[in-house]
């Protein structure tokens, strides 16, 4: 004989089993037994849903084990009170500790003092009860530290987590210090590779500094040895002298020449700006800074700054240069990190600094910080001899980019440059040659109305001269035959005298056999 009771699972859904009771003899059919079997059965089903239940709770560990193990981000599991109840691998790798010695103690070593104290207010905000968002992103720039005291940045968010009753949060953090620094060193790249372009525009390598004059000659005695040191340089002079070229020239004969020479013009700036574009600033360090933005300093580390109008500068960035100039150092507007940079200054004002010191309108410390190595620049006027070389330089620079044929400056021409008074000086002489070469239609060039008549002296007058000035062409046999002993007769190449006096070799060959210009005859 036979009696069974099924084993079902509490929701009636799963066949669990059978329980059964066989005999050789016949039984009754209303054997007393089966209310026992019955209630065994019902125990036997509750033991084997704990035993699923059980099974299944140790294989979901497991796999959650196996989750945090391989997780490449650091997961931290705090209780109410901010003590470790979960330290994973990633995160013994991140905080440089074991978890064995982590679990039960409090976080907050492992935190810097802003992170902690946002911990404990998000650690409100995640609640259930209070937000309808279950997690939180922690804002950038967030530090924590690693359990022998290093500080890294991080990228963080926290979650709730309620078992049993009881409040739990989830900290997951990523080191990003490495990507930070990737990324800062892509911007410096990116801000390099900007001004670089802006700077080809622009550049002038010293072979184009024409200028042969005593004063001029002067000024290269004087440039050429302090371009090997690292000593500040003040250049002084009337505007349009060329302050910015000899700037240039100092920094590509120094041994910071493979690095940026960054040109900063001070006059041209707002005075609320000045201290932002030479030291940086931070994000939200006033109106419109929406990211960090590295100054002129900084951009100019390990090469040379040059400061165009120095003279210019507000009492408050006077008083930061000079600590610059003092330490090389110095911090972001709006920020509290110094920073280090080695840059070597080469400053240029057309003001009387001196004066300006006297009447309070420029710092006694930072002039003399400047004034280390100073250089005056003439005046054309005081350097007629290499006005004919300037024009003739300019000429051929704007004829080429015009497509133009002017072969040479008309005898008329060259007596109205010698006779102008130039206040604008170099600059105002490269604009007349443009307007000239704009107007010119033979293969002379005449200046005509170009120049402002109440500044040219009158022809009975003579030309105006501090020093002899020869001939066009014995002016111009003397600067080639200088530039041909200079790179020792060599005509051809990226160091030769064609290519410093911006012509084609065949061209220069020509004006050679012109000018009768031979290479002198080794002794024997």
């Amino acid at each position: 004989s036979y009696f069974g009771v099924p084993l079902v699972s509490e929701s009636g859904n799963d066949m669990m089993g059978h329980l059964a009771i066989f005999h050789d003899q016949p039984l009754v059919k209303e054997f007393r037994g089966m209310a026992l079997l019955k209630i065994f059965a019902a125990r036997a089903r509750v033991e084997l849903e704990r035993k699923r239940a059980e099974q299944a709770l140790r294989q979901s560990e497991e796999r959650l084990a196996s989750v945090l193990a391989s997780a490449m981000d650091a997961i931290v599991t705090l209780d109410a009170e901010q003590r470790v109840t979960l330290f994973n691998p990633a995160a013994e790798k991140v905080f440089r500790c074991q978890a064995a010695d982590v679990i039960g103690q409090s976080f907050e070593p492992f935190l810097s003092k802003r992170f902690g104290n946002l911990l404990k207010g998000y650690c409100l905000a995640v609640q259930p009860a209070t937000v309808n968002s279950r997690q939180l992103w922690a804002p950038e720039g967030l530090t924590a530290r690693r359990g022998d005291g290093e500080e890294f940045l991080v990228e963080a968010t926290l979650s709730p987590l309620e078992l049993g009753g009881q409040h739990f949060y989830t900290l997951i953090l990523r080191d990003v210090t490495e990507r930070w620094h990737s990324e800062e060193t892509l911007k410096q790249l990116q801000l390099e590779n900007l001004y670089l372009h802006e700077e080809i525009k622009t550049r002038q390598t010293p072979g184009h500094i024409v200028g042969d004059s005593p004063a001029m000659r002067e000024v290269f005695a004087h440039a050429e040895p302090v371009a090997g040191t690292d000593s500040t340089v003040l250049l002084t002079g009337e505007t349009g002298t060329g302050k910015s070229v000899i700037a240039r020239m100092i920094h590509d004969l120094s041994p910071r020449r493979d690095k940026l020479f960054v040109n900063v013009n001070c006059a041209a700036l707002p005075g609320e700006l000045v201290e932002s574009e030479l030291f940086g600033h931070e994000k939200g360090a006033f109106t419109g800074a929406t990211t960090q933005r590295k100054g002129r300093f900084e951009l100019a580390d390990g090469g040379t700054l040059f400061l165009d109008e120095v003279g210019e500068l507000t009492a408050s960035t006077q008083a930061k240069l000079l600590r610059v100039l003092q330490d090389q150092e110095f911090e972001r507007v709006g920020g509290t990190q110094t920073l280090k940079v080695n840059v070597r200054l080469v400053a240029a004002t057309n003001r009387d600094l001196v004066r300006m010191v006297k009447d309070s309108q420029f710092r006694a410390d930072l002039y003399y910080r400047l004034n280390v190595f100073p250089i005056r620049l003439p005046s054309l006027c005081e350097r007629p001899t290499d006005i004919p070389l300037l024009a003739r330089y300019f000429l051929d620079q704007f004829a080429k980019k015009m497509g133009k044929t002017i072969h040479d400056l008309s005898p008329q021409a060259c007596g109205q440059l010698l006779r102008y008074a130039w206040p604008g000086n170099i600059r105002e002489l490269q604009n007349v040659i443009e307007r000239a070469t704009i107007l010119a239609r033979g293969p002379l060039l005449e200046i005509g109305n170009a120049l402002d008549p109440r500044l040219e002296a009158p022809d009975t007058a003579g030309p105006v001269a501090l020093e002899p000035v020869g001939s066009l062409e014995a002016m111009e046999r003397a600067y080639i035959l200088q530039v041909l002993e200079r790179t020792r007769w060599v005509i051809e190449g990226e160091q030769g005298a064609a290519a410093i006096l911006d012509l084609n070799p065949s061209t220069l060959r020509s004006r050679m056999q012109k000018l009768n210009i031979r290479k002198p005859k080794s002794p024997v």
